[in-house]
């Protein structure tokens, strides 16, 4: 089966073909009249990797300008938010930037597409990416899927992370646990036992694999639970067994539920037990 490939990013669109000033220079943009991208999936950028970039900067200047996209006569970031916030780190006044003609539509789409392919997301921001682009473009899945370049199945997966508890999303977010993990935390269907096997996850250390089978373990008891309520108990039943136990001179079981139906279990240890019970309910 052929391998289906991301859509185009940013890169692409792009396409390395810089607008220029008259002089062919970059153009050199007030720092403070650029804004961060409303459409980046990347939401979280590690300060330690800012400052540790700002120092490059310090020393060489920003060798790759940045680009930028114009929306309601603004300079939004198109590629390289890093730099930009390094920059400010610095507290530059400006910085060296290329203006591309590109409409908010592409950005969004192409946005998500590169940091999909530099693998800079987590599962949850690229789950909220597609959200995104499925509300901005009022598409379906299988539409959505085309224009990120992933499978159908690939993106239900993604989004149907958004529907678990916020302590399960920031824990993928955290790199605490995985998108295997979460996966199997959407077997189950109450909040309350997702976050409690998300605690025994962390505090276990639990691979996918034990996660898996704790879920399955869940809701299991809580099948049998289920089945157990509909069995009731009163005092009439309890004489009834007791009686039924004189007779037959043996352990009964008497089972009642609800819908009228039950069933009566007579218990022996061996042949010889079997055979008196048997002759007294046939009377042989």
């Amino acid at each position: 089966m052929k391998r289906r490939v991301l859509g185009k990013g940013l890169e692409a669109i792009i396409a390395n073909k810089p607008n220029l000033n008259e002089n062919g220079d970059y153009i050199e943009v007030d720092i403070d009249s650029i804004y961060p991208n409303p459409y980046q999936p990347r939401k979280k950028f590690r300060k330690d990797k800012i400052v540790e970039l700002a120092k490059s900067l310090e020393e060489s200047g920003m060798i790759q300008p940045i680009v930028l996209y114009r929306d309601n006569n603004k300079y939004f970031l198109l590629v390289g938010e890093r730099r930009w916030r390094s920059a400010q780190y610095l507290k530059w006044e400006k910085v060296p930037a290329i203006i591309k003609d590109i409409t908010p539509d592409e950005v969004m789409v192409a946005a998500l597409v590169e940091n999909v392919q530099r693998e800079d997301l987590n599962a949850v921001e690229i789950a909220e990416g597609i959200n995104l682009i499925i509300k901005k473009h009022k598409i379906n899945q299988e539409e959505a899927a085309s224009k990120v370049g992933m499978s159908r199945t690939t993106v239900t997966n993604y989004l149907r992370l958004l529907k678990l508890p916020e302590a399960v999303k920031q824990s993928i977010i955290s790199g605490d646990i995985s998108q295997g993990h979460a996966r199997a935390l959407l077997g189950l269907d109450d909040e309350d036992r997702i976050i409690d096997l998300l605690s025994m996850i962390l505090k276990g250390d639990l691979s996918v694999r034990d996660t898996e089978k704790l879920v399955k373990n869940s809701n299991e008891n809580i099948v049998n639970k289920e089945k157990n309520s509909e069995i009731f108990i009163d005092p009439d039943l309890v004489k009834a067994e007791e009686k039924l136990a004189k007779i037959f001179s043996s352990k009964v079981n008497l089972v009642y539920k609800k819908n009228g139906s039950g069933k009566i279990s007579v218990f022996f240890n061996n042949l010889e037990e079997y055979e008196r019970i048997y002759n007294l309910i046939t009377k042989e």
